[in-house]
């Protein structure tokens, strides 16, 4: 099962622990955590799967590719501990019968405001983060990651419904940009997401629990859309955590869901890592055998 916030193994907690939820005009999003067995945050270097990582050392780093890699590397400061990984269902509950589209690769994460400086030390240039101000305090929302190799944001389509995504497959009818992650759900579909945020600092951001710990909330952005106008006119338009309501003094299209994050939630889920160690926390959570979604390397 793609999202799986229920207890059903010989494990003490879920695979997915629910960090947040939120309804807004009868569209939902429920948000956990996608990670590793060691609660270390992803690199740069790594690929979306874990099972895939080999390949995409190989693809990226041996031959003539290799030295622009390295260059890769430090500019983007690519083999820190520093990528936290969500898994996000979002599910179409709208009795009007109106289709949403859905935006993955245009969510943000805003952080609270006192981990805004511990989380701007991680980053790169070229990261996908805006700093504003609100209310006089200075802030930072971090959108979607970059992959620099392949060109596109760390995300990808879990699952549609009762089916799960396979990328060599014929898209399926709901799916209107794989890399960009836009998908079209109609009243009663859902899709499971995994987006990864650069919140990581490779020092006192290093764990799961220390990047979910800078989180305020997380932002989706959808439209109830009839088939116009074209889907490629419209990311430019949609509202943002630092311009929710215009973009460039034009009306924003569309709206943004608020997901606000369960610090509580997070603190009981990772309690037995921090009290009792690893063994135990990989006892309780992942019963005797860990499962194999959640690798360590």
């Amino acid at each position: 099962m793609a999202f799986q916030p229920q207890v059903d193994t010989d494990a003490e907690f879920p695979l997915h622990p629910l960090f947040a939820h939120a309804h807004e005009q009868s569209v939902g999003c429920w948000v956990s955590i996608d990670g590793r067995i060691d609660c270390e945050l992803q690199q740069l270097t790594d690929s979306l799967d874990p099972y895939t990582t080999m390949h995409r050392y190989i693809r990226t780093m041996c031959g003539p590719v290799a030295a622009a890699s390295r260059q890769t590397i430090r500019a983007y400061r690519a083999c820190a501990r520093s990528l936290l990984t969500l898994r996000v269902l979002v599910q179409n509950r709208r009795k009007d019968k109106t289709p949403i589209l859905v935006f993955a690769s245009r969510a943000q994460v805003l952080c609270l405001a006192p981990s805004t400086d511990a989380v701007q030390n991680g980053t790169a240039e070229c990261d996908n983060l805006v700093a504003f101000s609100q209310d006089d305090v200075p802030r930072v929302a971090m959108g979607v990651a970059h992959d620099p190799w392949d060109d596109v944001p760390r995300l990808s389509i879990v699952q549609i419904n009762t089916n799960e995504f396979v990328s060599s497959a014929p898209l399926p009818k709901q799916v209107k940009d794989a890399d960009q992650g836009t998908i079209l759900l109609s009243t009663g579909d859902f899709v499971v997401l995994q987006l990864q945020f650069r919140l990581g600092n490779d020092g006192t951001i290093s764990k799961e629990w220390d990047a979910l710990g800078t989180i305020e909330a997380i932002f989706l952005p959808y439209v109830p859309w009839n088939g116009v106008p074209a889907i490629t006119q419209l990311p430019p338009l949609l509202p943002t955590v630092q311009s929710p309501t215009s973009v460039y003094g034009i009306p924003a299209i569309g709206h943004l869901l608020r997901v606000p994050l369960d610090q509580e939630a997070v603190r009981h889920y990772f309690a037995d890592f921090w009290q009792h160690g690893k063994e135990v926390y990989m006892r309780t959570h992942f019963g005797a055998t860990p499962s194999g979604n959640c690798p360590e390397s």
